[in-house]
C-alpha cells in the first residue's frame, strides 16, 4: 500500500518534463542533478521524459531539523527509492502506461533498492549506466572522512566529471555513506524486466568489472561496453548512449 507521506514528499521534488509518448524517468548520480542527462535528451524526446532532482539537489527540498527522518535517513538510498517509487506509481496511473526507468551511477543503486523494497510493478524496462550492485570493494567515489574533506573532494570530482550543477555537500556525504554500505546483488539477480547495462571501460569511479557483473547477473540483460569512456558517460559519449537507449526503449 502506498505511504501517503512518501507520496506528499515526492510531490515536492523538482521535476523537469520534456518530450511526448510513453513515460521514461531518468535518475541522476550521487553528486549531479537532472542536468547531467542533458546531452542524451535529444535522442529520447519520443518518450515523455521525467527528470527529478532528489533531495539536496536543484530546487528540491533540503533536510530540516523538524523533518520526521533524521539527516542520515533523509539522504539515504531507502528514502530515494521510496520517493522514486511514488513518482513511478503516479506516472503509471496518470499516463496509463508502465514506466521505463534509467539511472546513472547512484541512480543505478536507487533503482536496485527500489526493486528490493517495492518490486517491479508499473515498470516497463530498465537502463543501468555506470552503476554497481555493491560498491564495496572497488567502487570508491569519495575517500574523505570529514565533511570538509568530502566537500573539497566533491568540488574536484564535479570538475573531473564535467558536472554543471552539483548536489549539496552534506547530501553527497550522507548519500555516499548509504551507497558504500549497500549490497543490492540479490535485487539485480531478481530483475525480470528487459534491462540495458551500459559502462565505460575507463571508469575510474565505478570499475568496468562492476558493470560487467550486472550484465552477467541481470537475467537476459543487454550489454553495451563503451571503449575509452569514463564514468561520465553522458558527457563523454552522449550521442552513443542516446541512440542506444532510444533503440532499446523503442523510441
Amino acid at each position: 500500500m502506498a505511504n501517503p507521506s512518501i507520496d506528499r514528499s515526492a510531490q515536492t521534488l523538482e521535476c523537469r518534463l520534456v518530450g511526448q509518448g510513453a513515460p521514461l524517468l531518468l535518475l541522476h548520480g550521487i553528486q549531479g542533478t537532472s542536468e547531467a542527462w542533458a546531452p542524451v535528451l535529444p535522442a529520447l524526446l519520443a518518450r515523455r521524459c521525467v527528470l527529478p532532482n532528489l533531495p539536496g539537489r536543484g530546487l528540491s527540498p533540503r533536510w530540516r531539523a523538524d523533518q520526521a527522518l533524521p539527516h542520515a535517513r533523509y539522504y539515504h538510498l531507502d528514502h530515494y527509492a521510496d520517493l522514486v517509487h511514488a513518482l513511478v506509481t503516479d506516472l503509471a496511473q496518470r499516463t496509463g502506461s508502465p514506466v521505463a526507468l534509467a539511472g546513472w551511477s547512484m541512480g543505478v543503486s536507487v533503482i536496485l533498492n527500489l526493486l528490493a523494497r517495492h518490486g517491479d510493478a508499473a515498470l516497463e524496462r530498465l537502463v543501468l549506466v555506470s552503476g554497481t550492485a555493491c560498491a564495496t570493494p572497488g567502487a570508491v567515489w569519495f575517500r574523505g572522512e570529514t565533511p570538509e574533506a568530502l566537500e573539497r573532494e566533491a568540488r574536484e570530482r564535479a570538475e573531473r566529471l564535467q558536472l554543471k550543477a552539483v548536489a549539496d555537500a552534506d547530501a553527497v556525504a550522507a548519500s555516499w555513506a548509504s551507497v558504500r554500505g549497500a549490497d543490492l546483488r540479490a535485487a539485480a539477480r531478481g530483475i525480470r524486466r528487459p534491462t540495458l547495462v551500459v559502462h565505460g571501460d575507463r571508469d575510474g569511479d565505478c570499475p568496468f568489472e562492476h558493470g560487467r557483473w550486472l550484465a552477467d547477473h541481470v537475467p537476459g540483460a543487454a550489454w553495451l561496453p563503451l571503449p575509452g569512456v569514463g564514468h561520465s558517460v553522458m558527457a563523454q559519449a552522449g550521442e552513443a548512449l542516446g541512440s542506444s537507449m532510444s533503440a532499446f526503449l523503442g523510441s
